[in-house]
């Protein structure tokens, strides 16, 4: 009977073509380097544990030297060195301990015991004469290949001498042994988990690779799509707190615009204050008041109010239309020269210290389209050029516009610094600015972009560094179907 597997169908499935070899080198990568990474590990814990022993062994032969001392210094006031060699005696019962020297404060020798490894202490006559730490310091240590030598100063009122103590500079077999088996299994066990992890890996591969193939594929695809439109809304989130850039400048008219109000009312109250019976007085009050001025132009005034309330509005609802990206919002034929104005009004304030703006109208027909989200792209495009304004510098906004038989556009030229080339491929991205914190969100040529793309059109940008930058936008007159 013919092995399944030896069938040239399954012969094809087996061998790995270069892509799907490609897709599976980065797990073979992956669960190499993790099982690297754990051996690595577990390295470094057995060097760590080696130095804690290390640490241990300093530790313990400056708690001797420390001890000693609190032993023999009332027997240094007293010249009690009998006592002082039996103290000495009794650290040295200590088998790690090598050897104990005790000085005075000149370096003369006053008593020392060493002993050689397993075997028992014993006095030292030589030398008498040692040279002492030259130092404030009350403890010095130091280690070479044989010892660990510990220095500690004898000090009871004032400096009496030095006691110089050293022990064996070797780690205890059990506890290497111990160390090492540890280290041993813990390399074991990271090994086995990186083959662990690689196998999971490799699985995965091949299930995605070879057993799914195109209908995997496919599905990805489809989930990339999917997830990307996911991260769009969850960025709504970030987009909110664009509101505040976005509505700054009509929010800002409107308070100007009822802080004059304000002072219009005064007047009014003046006038309405005055005696009836005397005419001409109350006409000389109007004069001085420009009366007539203000009853013009408080209609004016309240009109561009809630122009501005509107506005808001507007901007709020282009969050939402945002949002729901399949649902197109009304569109009607709207004339653009109209929005143009209107939104010239309503950035009056951010334009009139940065940026002289002339119109050049053109023959515009009527365009079928969402006068909101257009006036919206405008107002990103004009208060953009105003911002490119170098400080200082009063500058130049020109706003032309032209048509032929099926499409409209709109240029926005500025002669301020210009887009250096580097920044000028980012500038639609979501989230990119090159303002200062707190001044932009970076969503304002990005939300344009979309609005013009979804009415058929398109929004380019040329600019030379230093000459100034135009935005132009073309746009069907009648909506495309969808």
């Amino acid at each position: 009977m013919k092995n399944f597997w030896c069938s040239p169908d399954s012969d094809m499935r087996q061998r790995l073509t270069s892509s799907q070899w490609q897709t599976i080198k980065p797990a073979l990568f992956i669960g190499l380097a993790l099982a690297l990474l754990q051996i690595g590990s577990g390295l470094a814990a057995y060097y760590q544990s080696k130095n804690l022993l290390w640490e241990g062994k300093f530790q313990t032969s400056h708690n001797l030297a420390q001890g000693l001392i609190v032993a023999v210094a009332d027997q240094m006031v007293l010249k009690d060195y009998a006592s002082v060699e039996s103290r000495i005696l009794q650290t040295m019962a200590t088998e790690e301990v090598a050897s104990v020297m005790l000085t005075d404060t000149t370096g003369k020798v006053i008593s020392a015991l060493k002993r050689e490894p397993g075997q028992e202490p014993r006095l030292q006559f030589e030398p008498q004469q040692i040279d002492t730490p030259n130092t404030d310091r009350s403890v010095l240590q130091s280690r070479d290949q044989a010892l660990i030598t510990t220095w500690a100063r004898i000090h009871l009122g004032s400096d009496l001498g030095w006691v110089r103590l050293q022990t064996y500079n070797e780690l205890d077999s059990a506890e290497l042994g111990s160390l090492r088996q540890q280290t041993l299994l813990l390399s074991a066990l990271s090994v086995v988990s990186g083959i662990l992890i690689l196998g999971v890996f490799l699985w995965r591969a091949y299930f995605t690779v070879i057993e799914r193939g195109q209908k995997v594929e496919a599905q990805l695809d489809e989930a990339t799509k999917r997830l990307v439109q996911s991260e769009k809304l969850a960025s709504l989130g970030e987009l909110a707190a664009g509101v505040a850039h976005e509505i700054n400048n009509p929010v800002g008219y409107v308070s100007s615009n009822l802080n004059t109000l304000h002072k219009y009312l005064a007047v009014y109250d003046k006038v309405l204050d005055a005696p009836e019976a005397d005419t001409p007085d109350i006409n000389a009050l109007k004069k001085k008041l420009n009366y007539a001025f203000l009853r013009e132009d408080l209609q004016n005034l309240l009109h561009e109010t809630q122009e501005g309330v509107g506005r808001v509005k507007t901007i709020i609802q282009d969050l939402k239309d945002y949002a729901r990206t399949n649902v197109a919002s009304h569109y009607v034929a709207s004339d653009l020269h109209a929005g143009l104005k209107s939104t010239l009004n309503i950035a009056h304030n951010p334009l009139k210290n940065r940026a002289e703006v002339r119109l050049k109208p053109g023959n515009l027909p009527l365009v079928e389209c969402s006068p909101s989200q257009i006036d919206q792209v405008f107002l990103n495009l004009i208060v953009n050029a105003a911002q490119a304004m170098p400080e200082g510098k009063m500058g130049l906004i020109e706003i032309r516009t032209d048509c032929d038989d099926t499409q409209v556009w709109i240029e926005v030229q500025d002669n301020g610094s210009g887009i250096p080339p580097e920044v000028l491929k980012k500038i639609f991205d979501p989230f990119f600015t090159t303002k200062d914190p707190g001044t932009g969100t970076g969503l304002g040529l990005s939300v344009s972009q979309n609005i013009i793309q979804q009415h058929g059109g398109t929004l380019t940008v040329e600019s030379t560094v230093g000459v100034g930058t135009t935005f132009t936008i073309t746009l069907p007159i009648q909506r495309l179907a969808a």
